[in-house]
């Protein structure tokens, strides 16, 4: 069975009823702090919660609006109602024990309100095969078929029955109406009651929540664990996660304290030490040289201590749990909390994950979302808050709802479907991530020519292009051009794209901006890239200083210029020995122009405008040169 859908009636910041549609396998909601994310999950958990426990119960005077409690002081208001899709597998039971075709509706409405009692509406059976499996099941005179056949409803099917309990197979048929009363928990249709008692409502989705605040202690007092109280030195949550730590490994701490022999304790906690490495390490890729270790530590005061440390197989030491960072810590609680269900097959769950991952590096938090996609989802309808692009997929933003707080005091937080937020703020994640994703995908070859503009890409396109249509020599095909918007970005990109494996050269033109030129080379020398691997347009040219424009003859780029310009500066006023940009700027008052548009000029000009064999030999002198460094 699954959540298809959650309605909201009134809950803390929700002050006006909101619905949203839930994922069959991941819902991502996307907010910022205090929009009612935690709010929005903590409504469904308290709805169904897998255990006993106080905190997941309603209670309206903590839970209800505040503005508005005072007008409900004597009304048990709904809370929310949740709406359920029957699989095929809860049909095919309730048919096992029924007929095929019973089960004529399959979407299962269940409000529940702040007293922490619930209705229940949806659930529709064929009344008419119902009375067909009745005469199937007994051994019925013709007389007590006919009878049965011709009842239009539940309540007369009772009271005839019961009117002709004289006929044959009739009391057998009252005794299996009347049971199936006594077990329809006060519904209007008793049929519909008991197929909602027996086959729906013990196969309703428990809801499993987890947060930040659920963090492992390192070190646990078995004496004290075994007589927990909020008096204890173990908070509450952390009384919690140490007992699914020990319910994982089912062991019994006062088994711990008072055996003397350790042989069979030590055999299950090594175990489940196991057990949680082996699953932890396969999606934890920020380090894999640890391992989790328990041990039994006995106090001079007679008490006995679990410790829970971390073994560095690399550097062969421990550390406590505590002194690892606070992402590991969270991962590894996570995982003992988890296990409270994963060994409970015959349940279905709802995970509800508040914020999680928040104190995981980006990589870590790809390694969660690739946990949750990959393995939870699988398993579990997963539901989880976040802000952070990292725990989004840009490729499934269908899947992300947003809660936004409007600030109205009648309405309060909002959910919404990413496509219909108006608040950047709450889109920023949302942005982020599909900005991140652009950004990863730019790099669509293995092998990147970095070069410092647009006019770079188009000149360089459009030659290579010439000269393989001439059976030349052109940029390799594998090769893609990424301009960086300048030469002081060059070294910035080759930082952030050398953790990706890609293959990178630089062609730049001769350096006028020494703290670049700086930066580059510092760059040798840490070996982020190698020397060789920067190719400058006057290494081609063989010259001491050059621009791409000086690939060009110079009568010909000047015809670009002007036509792009709509100048008419003539071919005299240039000094053929000179690199040609320079001389455009002071023929320019010494102001700078945009190079991008001459190079747009001869795009839009493709066809009219020929070039020489010397302009064409050197761009392919180049193109030798820059295919060789790959």
């Amino acid at each position: 069975m699954l959540l298809k859908k959650a309605r909201i009636h009134k809950y803390k910041s929700f002050l006006a009823e909101q619905v949203f549609e839930v994922e069959t396998q991941v819902t991502r909601i996307v907010g910022k702090n205090e929009s009612g994310k935690t709010a929005l999950l903590e409504s469904l958990a308290k709805v169904n919660y897998f255990e006993s426990n106080a905190d997941f119960r309603f209670n309206k005077d903590l839970d209800y609006p505040r503005s508005e409690l005072i007008r409900v002081r004597n009304d048990n208001p709904k809370v929310i109602t949740c709406e359920y899709v029957l699989l095929d597998s809860d049909v095919a039971i309730i048919e096992n024990d029924f007929l095929k075709g019973i089960i004529t509706e399959r979407n299962v409405y269940v409000t529940t309100f702040y007293d922490n009692t619930s209705t229940t509406s949806g659930i529709s059976v064929d009344f008419i095969l119902f009375k067909n499996w009745l005469v199937s099941i007994h051994e019925l005179s013709d007389q007590s078929k006919e009878i049965i056949t011709s009842a239009k409803e539940m309540s007369e099917l009772l009271a005839l029955a019961s009117k002709n309990s004289d006929l044959l197979g009739m009391t057998e048929v009252k005794a299996k109406l009347d049971n199936m009363v006594s077990k329809s928990n006060g519904f209007s249709d008793p049929l519909e009651g008991y197929i909602y008692n027996i086959y729906i409502k013990p196969n309703l989705p428990k809801a499993w929540y987890f947060s930040d605040y659920l963090s492992m202690p390192c070190r646990i007092n078995l004496s004290e664990f075994a007589n927990w109280s909020n008096s204890s030195s173990l908070s509450k949550d952390e009384y919690e996660i140490a007992k699914a730590l020990f319910e994982l490994s089912g062991l019994q701490a006062s088994d711990i304290q008072s055996e003397a022999n350790f042989e069979s304790f030590k055999a299950q906690l090594e175990a489940t030490s196991n057990a949680i490495t082996d699953d932890m390490f396969e999606y934890w890729t920020t380090n894999k040289n640890l391992e989790i270790r328990f041990e039994i530590e006995h106090a001079d005061n007679g008490q006995r201590f679990l410790n829970i440390r971390i073994y560095n197989t690399k550097h062969r030491v421990t550390l406590p749990l505590k002194n690892r960072s606070k992402g590991f810590l969270w991962f590894f609680s996570f995982f003992v909390w988890f296990s409270k269900i994963q060994g409970d097959k015959k349940s279905s769950y709802i995970l509800l994950l508040d914020e999680p991952g928040l104190s995981l590096h980006a990589a870590a938090q790809n390694d969660l979302m690739r946990f949750i996609d990959e393995k939870l989802a699988l398993e579990y309808q997963v539901i989880y808050t976040t802000h952070s692009p990292f725990m989004i997929d840009s490729l499934k933003l269908n899947e992300v709802r947003t809660v936004y707080d409007t600030q109205n005091p009648k309405v309060g937080s909002i959910v919404s479907d990413a496509l219909e937020e108006k608040d950047s703020d709450t889109l920023f994640p949302l942005q982020a991530a599909l900005g991140y994703t652009i950004a990863q995908n730019l790099y669509v070859s293995s092998k990147n020519l970095l070069v410092e503009g647009i006019s770079d890409l188009v000149y360089l396109n459009h030659f290579s292009a010439i000269l393989k249509g001439m059976g030349r020599t052109g940029l390799l095909d594998d090769i893609t051009i990424v301009p960086v918007g300048g030469a002081d970005k060059i070294a910035t990109f080759i930082s952030l794209m050398r953790g990706n494996d890609l293959s990178i050269v630089c062609l730049l033109d001769t350096f006028t901006d020494q703290s670049a030129q700086a930066r580059l080379k510092r760059m040798v020398e840490q070996k982020i890239i190698v020397e060789k691997k920067i190719i400058y347009y006057h290494s081609s040219l063989e010259q001491d200083f050059a621009d791409i424009e000086d690939l060009f003859d110079k009568n010909e780029y000047l015809t670009l210029y002007n036509g792009a310009f709509t100048s008419a500066i003539p071919i005299t006023e240039l000094d053929s020995q000179k690199p040609i940009m320079g001389q455009l700027k002071h023929l320019n008052d010494n102001k700078t122009f945009n190079h991008y548009l001459p190079a747009n000029y001869m795009a839009k000009n493709i066809g009219m405008i020929t070039f020489s064999v010397e302009t064409l030999n050197r761009f392919e002198h180049l193109f030798q040169m820059v295919n060789r460094n790959f």
